[in-house]
């Protein structure tokens, strides 16, 4: 998957909203919505690494 791919930098940048969120306001709801957003990424760009 190209990095500079717009999908890819929506659904990583909402991934960076959700995490901030998360960080702010621990709670079983925002950690699901972090967890639901790394799925959907897996699943649109199998192979992308998190790491990167």
């Amino acid at each position: 998957m190209n990095a500079d791919h717009p999908v890819l930098n929506a659904l990583l940048e909402q991934l960076r909203s959700l995490n901030d969120q998360y960080s702010q306001l621990p709670n079983e709801i925002n950690r699901y919505r972090v967890v639901r957003q790394e799925q959907l990424i897996a699943q649109w760009a199998p192979g992308f690494s998190f790491a990167a």
